[in-house]
């Protein structure tokens, strides 16, 4: 027994209603254009550049005071703080515009006090030869691992001993630089791996959040700072940095990747239904994106990776309800008689394939519906935002797509009645 939700022979006006949707739809892309410009999006560190910590508390602790003492930490820059999990996780995700605690003016600082460690040390005779280059211009600060090496200076004698790696560890600590320095004997040169961000937070969670940790289960029980230290260590569980020119490549790859997915679709409609179709279905898909950007910005979503993600397969599931229907379309096109407006044969399409395209959506809802209302962080996001673009991209396929495809069949008759006025013209002055 087939189930449908609404009668066969049903006849709903759509096409009569074209008008008031477009001018609703206009209404709403304006406004998702007024929010990108006025409020702007909220970008997440994949985009903007930043650093996302997941922190983990073996004990109960406040949200309020965790992001309290992360916000007034001066070491932290734009600072926001989300709970993920369930209210026994103790689970935080800390994201900072901050990358790292080694910008250019400290680099160059470090190079010379390092320089002068070395020199004291040698009698004049050394000196710092590699040293990463950092342009304030374009960069703000060095992130991860670096190299560095200790030359002879022109000129001078090579001392009997050099510094080996944890005498220029001592040097870099000497110098305000938290790092591990390890020696390669094949190039000659020293790694340098500074503890940046990482050692910042841990030293905050030490000072700030001790009554957080159990340390009743420690390797060491006799040793309180060894204890807390072991725990706050255990308590990050990740950290991502991603520098800002980084994350303005990430942007840029992600608009490309939404208009290279529209211009896909353009081609394989076009290929598989005719020239009428194929524009017709992708200003519905960015109907449907834009509005759903809009929201995105008025609900102050985080842009990340996943909401591109999300973004991407609204594209997938709008196109789906949109070839169905001119699908549909296509076959009624065939069997009607002569003289048919195409509306009427559009419109009559729309009700044969409204029960499909509202179960359809429906289905889809009930499995994502409890993920936005229950999940937490970026699942959560994914989640809203395919709810929202679902209802956006149903409403689309029946009021952007087909009437757009009424459009483009008058654009391009009318086209075709030019031509063939103007070669009868050319005939008519050849003879």
């Amino acid at each position: 027994m087939q189930f449908t939700m609404i009668k066969p022979n049903t006849n709903f006006p759509f096409m009569g209603a074209r008008k008031i949707a477009f001018a609703i739809l206009g209404v709403l892309i304006l406004a998702a254009i007024v929010l990108t410009a006025v409020i702007g999006p909220k970008w997440g560190t994949s985009f903007e550049g930043g650093t996302s910590i997941t922190l983990s508390f073996t004990k109960p602790v406040n949200t309020e005071k965790v992001r309290a003492e992360f916000v007034e930490d001066v070491r932290f820059d734009s600072v926001s703080v989300q709970r993920v999990g369930n209210e026994n996780d103790n689970r935080y995700v800390v994201r900072t515009r901050t990358t790292t605690t080694l910008n250019c003016s400290k680099l160059a600082d470090v190079k010379s006090k390092l320089d002068a460690s070395l020199s004291s040390m040698s009698s004049g005779a050394l000196m710092i030869g590699q040293w990463p280059s950092c342009n304030p211009e374009i960069e703000d600060g060095i992130r991860g691992d670096f190299f560095v090496s200790v030359v002879v200076k022109e000129g001078q004698k090579a001392p009997e001993t050099k510094p080996d790696a944890a005498a220029l560890q001592n040097m870099f600590e000497s110098a305000d630089l938290k790092a591990l320095v390890s020696y390669e004997e094949g190039s000659a040169r020293f790694l340098v791996k500074p503890t940046g961000v990482q050692e910042e937070v841990m030293d905050l969670l030490r000072t700030k959040f001790a009554e957080g940790f159990d340390l009743s289960k420690c390797s060491k029980p006799g040793d309180q700072q060894f204890c807390l230290n072991e725990a706050v260590a255990a308590s990050i569980d990740q950290i991502d940095t991603v520098g800002a020119d980084v994350g303005e490549k990430f942007r840029t790859d992600s608009i490309v990747s939404i208009l290279v997915a529209l211009l896909l679709m353009l081609l394989y409609i076009a290929i598989r239904f005719d020239i009428r179709y194929a524009p017709a279905a992708v200003i519905s898909l960015a109907v449907t994106v834009m509005i759903t950007w809009g929201v995105v910005i008025c609900l102050g979503i985080e842009i990340t990776l996943e909401t591109v993600a999300a973004f991407l397969s609204l594209v997938g599931y709008g196109i789906n309800d949109t070839i169905v229907t001119f699908d549909r379309v296509r076959e009624n096109v065939a069997l009607s008689e002569p003289g048919v407006e195409l509306k009427d044969i559009v419109n009559r399409s729309i009700n044969e394939c409204l029960s499909r395209t509202i179960i359809t959506s429906i289905t889809t809802l009930i499995a994502i519906i409890p993920m936005a209302v229950l999940a937490t962080g970026a699942t959560k996001d994914f989640s809203v935002i395919m709810t929202i673009g679902i209802c956006i991209a149903t409403l689309d396929s029946i009021f952007v797509s087909c009437p757009m495809l009424l459009v483009f069949d008058k654009v391009i008759k009318n086209k075709q009645m030019r031509d063939k006025e103007r070669l009868e013209i050319e005939e008519l002055n050849a003879l």
